[in-house]
């Protein structure tokens, strides 16, 4: 019986031998493909490139940061970016190598909001462009990273209650926009009226108005001063000059909050 043991455990000895060489001569006839965007900056942004064979079919995707193992041979990537793509051609691939495709010509922007307990609540961004009509170039969720081509932009969050705005956000090469908006804060606003340069408050109605817009959002009847507690975003002030001298109304435009700042707004009735 002892020869009959030894011989099965030496079979079976064997044939693990042979699966661990198989399985390592299957190794080592593929090779791995990196994809590197801006190292740290870019690693995980949501933008996945294409990986195409020699006979133009896709292989596979890569997102920044990450290898995929790939057959010996040659390879074009092909990254969507926002704004265009990148193509790269002449990937060669070789058995048991690692090939590092970089890229460095792209910016990279992240959206981090914070809430009350720190964490992420995954709002919705919209990015658009900075010139009239502000058309649509993307939208994602606030925490994701994306690969823009070099641009200016602005940026809207989903922020109670009204949103928030980033204005002009340079996109440069090689370099990531991180836009962080912590708990909104609400922003003291100061407008005062005046007329030869002599303060007319007690003489004066003030009404807050969203930008572009004749939604109400506050008012301050005649008094010491006009002061309001607003939450960030864009107004426009309309005054009612009550004093019978100078322009009986005036509206100032383009009142622009961030959370937590002190404005102060001088509105002329001369």
């Amino acid at each position: 019986m002892k020869p009959i043991r030894l011989l099965a455990a030496t079979t079976i000895a064997l044939l693990a031998a042979v699966s661990i060489v198989a399985a390592i001569a299957g190794a080592a006839q593929t090779g791995n493909l990196k994809l590197e965007v801006l190292g740290e900056e870019g690693a995980g942004a949501k933008n996945p490139a294409h990986v195409i064979a020699a006979n133009g079919k896709e292989a596979c995707l890569v997102t920044p940061g990450s290898s995929v193992a790939l057959a010996p041979g040659e390879y074009k990537l092909v990254m969507p970016i926002v704004g265009g793509q990148i193509v790269k051609d002449g990937v060669q691939i070789e058995a048991g190598r690692t090939h590092t495709v970089l890229i460095d010509n792209v910016a990279v922007m992240q959206v981090s909001v914070k809430d009350k307990t720190g964490n992420d609540p995954g709002l919705g961004v919209t990015v658009t462009t900075t010139a009239s009509p502000h058309a649509k170039v993307a939208s994602f969720i606030s925490g994701d990273k994306y690969l823009f081509a070099p641009s200016e932009v602005d940026v809207h969050v989903d922020a109670p209650p009204q949103g928030y705005d980033w204005h002009a956000v340079a996109l440069a090469p090689g370099r990531r926009a991180l836009l962080t908006l912590d708990e909104v804060v609400k922003a003291d606003l100061v407008v005062q009226t005046v007329m030869s340069k002599i303060p007319l408050d007690n003489s004066t109605r003030v009404v807050i108005l969203r930008t572009g817009t004749q939604t109400k959002v506050a008012e301050s009847d005649p008094g010491s001063e006009h002061r309001f507690k607003l939450d960030p975003g864009d107004y426009d002030a309309y005054v009612e000059n009550r004093s019978g001298k100078g322009k009986p109304y005036v509206t100032s435009a383009g009142i622009h909050l961030d959370s937590g700042a002190k404005v102060e707004r001088t509105v002329p009735l001369d």
